[in-house]
């Protein structure tokens, strides 16, 4: 049987965002920030003594399951929270909250596009990647809060919704036992040390279940646009997670989940978080639905070929035809394992690496 869990090592390491990239979209987000910042302080005085800004980045780039898409482009959240105390029916609606936020963006030259989203403002960049144009972008999904832990989300088709970023990173990283606590974000300058830390460590540690987040979403990210978007991927991989030593059997096995939950609750993935309950898979259709499930059998099949294989290499080219070309086949032989001739590849320690 072939062991693939060193080949996982540098995969990884070739799909999560690099430092630079990390680097750049903080700036760009910061430099957001200001913007939006220096806008607030414009308005009348008598809506700045009633309300307040803050920000908070959220989703995967908090919880370091981001990655850098060999196709798409790479992206950032970076929620930005009206604080105040006005009723819903008392309030602008929700378009009038995402108008605010385009006027105080401003396109500049440095700003390739500013799309209005239901959901969220994206503010688009460009950057030269091996002589072509590779994009990141960073979604500004807008929120009201009376309480920072019940915020309503500006929806410009459903209007104010419930919903609540923190608790989703609080529930992913419960699965991950990081030692996450709400008040890094709800109370950001008391705890702006501990919480530095708490990101150090865990892209120091680079727990497994992290690893299997991004296998899935670089695996999607390479078959089509019909295939789940990131939060299904996290909350089917959170679910169905199956700790191994090494990376191939866990990635397997829990792919296996996934398609027997799949099966038995006959096709639903539920928010865990609000809006509790919401089945994200409501909206698929059924041909989106059956491209899904024929690519998670068919690399389940791809899976067990590899695992069973005693050649390294063919191994490698089975779960290379899921995962792309920077899955390293090139690190093995094409021999036998366990021959005196083959001799396992070395990865460089993941924890050399720096933090945020």
């Amino acid at each position: 049987m072939a062991n693939s869990h060193n080949l996982f090592q540098a995969y990884n390491k070739a799909i999560k965002l690099s430092d630079t990239d990390r680097e750049k979209l903080k700036q760009a987000r910061n430099s957001l920030r200001e913007r939006m910042k220096s806008a607030f302080l414009k308005l009348p005085e008598d809506q700045r003594k009633t309300h307040s800004i803050v920000f908070q980045s959220q989703g995967s780039f908090v919880m370091d399951t981001i990655i850098k898409p060999e196709i798409n482009d790479f992206d950032l959240d970076d929620g930005v929270y009206f604080q105040g105390n006005l009723r819903e029916e008392n309030r602008s609606n929700t378009q009038i909250f995402h108008d605010i936020i385009i006027k105080a963006i401003d396109k500049n030259v440095e700003i390739e596009d500013i799309i209005d989203k239901s959901t969220c403002v994206r503010v688009k960049y460009y950057r030269k990647y091996k002589d072509r144009d590779l994009g990141f972008h960073i979604d500004i999904p807008i929120y009201y809060a009376e309480n920072m832990e019940t915020p309503e989300l500006a929806h410009t088709e459903e209007g104010w919704i419930e919903s609540s970023p923190v608790e989703f990173i609080a529930w992913f990283e419960d699965k991950a036992k990081s030692s996450f606590q709400k008040a890094f974000l709800l109370e950001a300058l008391k705890y702006a040390e501990p919480y530095e830390k708490w990101l150090s460590d865990i892209r120091k540690e680079d727990c497994q279940l992290r690893k299997i987040v991004r296998y899935l979403k670089a695996w999607s990210d390479l078959k089509s646009a019909d295939m789940p978007c990131g939060i299904i991927m996290s909350i089917l991989a959170a679910n169905n997670y199956v700790l191994n030593d090494r990376d191939d059997l866990c990635l397997r096995d829990t792919l296996v989940n996934i398609n027997r939950d799949l099966e038995i609750n006959n096709f639903t993935c539920y928010r865990p978080t609000p809006k509790r309950g919401e089945n994200l898979f409501e909206k698929s259709t059924q041909s989106e639905k059956q491209f899904f499930k024929k690519a998670l059998e068919a690399f389940i099949n791809s899976a067990n070929l590899a695992i069973e294989n005693p050649n390294p290499k063919e191994a490698c080219l089975k779960w290379q035809r899921h995962l792309g070309d920077r899955f390293p086949c090139h690190l093995v032989k094409d021999e036998i394992e366990g021959s005196k001739a083959y001799v396992a590849p070395a990865v460089k320690n993941e924890n050399s690496r720096s933090a945020y």
